[in-house]
């Protein structure tokens, strides 16, 4: 007979070795030892009279039964988390943790800006970042493994039962080592008020360094040499939207990347260009899953991104050195 109760330390515990197809790597997770681990799971296994795991493969996989247990366990521990979250608020409780998930580089240039008015509200709340790709960050939302996380673009690039709440647009720039671009390249000069505009034909002789793939910037820079027809003659690939800006800087070839990646080296002597005669642009949201409750310290947390980020108007010709 199937037992009645199980723990959520057992749902714990085997979704953890489902997200690692290994337990010795979820013990490593978990803080337990190896053979602890694969105690409850034969236990478990034993109770409910099934296989949870495949030991056969290498890495181990679900059986069709561990698939339904694990399904159903992640839903039992958002709702769990929900029930806490909630009571949490109800008893206007101000400690706890945000487990927030958000690319490397956005991080940097963020949050220094938003966690410092957010902790004059919340001294207590600790906020963990989980920083990765684009790619890794959405597959930890739908582990639940993150509340929320804070990603460019629109839902068109999301998985299904998620929810997108708007925080700023941040324009794109094509940016190259000063004097590198010449006036037969230039479709519309610059003035005091406006970036000049590149004719992006004509630099297809340059090298261009772009993002590697996984990324969402990669997604935009590749749909934006589509759009174009464009095939650069060479291309480097980089993890870094910094580190492009500096290459390009540098003189070993051209970029393509989001404002933030330019702010901080504004100083460093390179241009910027609009590659199309329409301003391309992004908009950065918040990212939640459908059917997750968002307690008040991590809304007052998105409140405050929007609010610092409202007065957001981007890159000024006289920004640039």
């Amino acid at each position: 007979m199937i037992q009645e109760i199980m723990d959520f330390r057992e749902l714990t515990y085997i979704t953890a070795v489902a997200d690692n197809h290994s337990v010795t790597e979820a013990a490593k997770q978990l803080y337990i030892s190896q053979p602890s681990l694969s105690y409850i799971i034969s236990k478990v296994e034993e109770d409910l009279g099934v296989k949870l795991f495949d030991r056969k493969t290498n890495p181990i996989t679900l059986t069709y039964a561990g698939e339904r247990y694990v399904k159903t366990a992640r839903q039992i521990l958002v709702l769990k988390d929900n029930l806490r979250r909630e009571l949490s608020d109800i008893g206007h409780g101000k400690k706890g943790r945000i487990n927030i998930g958000i690319p490397t580089e956005r991080a940097g240039y963020m949050l220094p800006k938003v966690i410092g008015t957010f902790r004059e509200i919340y001294p207590n709340i600790k906020i963990y970042l989980q920083e990765s790709r684009s790619e890794e960050i959405i597959n930890n939302l739908m582990n639940d493994k993150i509340a929320f996380c804070v990603l460019p673009g629109g839902k068109e690039h999301l998985p299904a039962g998620v929810n997108i709440e708007y925080i700023y647009t941040e324009k794109l720039y094509l940016v190259a080592a000063k004097g590198m671009i010449k006036g037969d390249m230039i479709l519309k000069s610059g003035t005091e008020d406006s970036i000049p505009t590149v004719d992006l034909s004509k630099l297809n002789a340059f090298p261009f360094i772009i993002m590697k793939r996984g990324q969402y910037i990669r997604r935009k820079v590749d749909a934006i040499f589509r759009r174009y027809d464009f095939i650069p003659k060479e291309i480097m690939e980089v993890s870094s939207c910094l580190s492009a800006t500096q290459l390009a800087s540098a003189g070993l070839g051209i970029t393509i990347v989001p404002e933030r990646a330019i702010d901080p080296l504004k100083n460093m002597g390179f241009e910027v260009f609009n590659y199309s005669e329409e301003s391309d642009s992004w908009d950065v949201n918040i990212v939640y899953k459908e059917g997750v409750y968002l307690d008040e310290a991590e809304r007052a947390l998105i409140r405050t991104m929007r609010e610092v980020f409202a007065g957001y108007h981007g890159i000024k010709p006289d920004m640039i050195i």
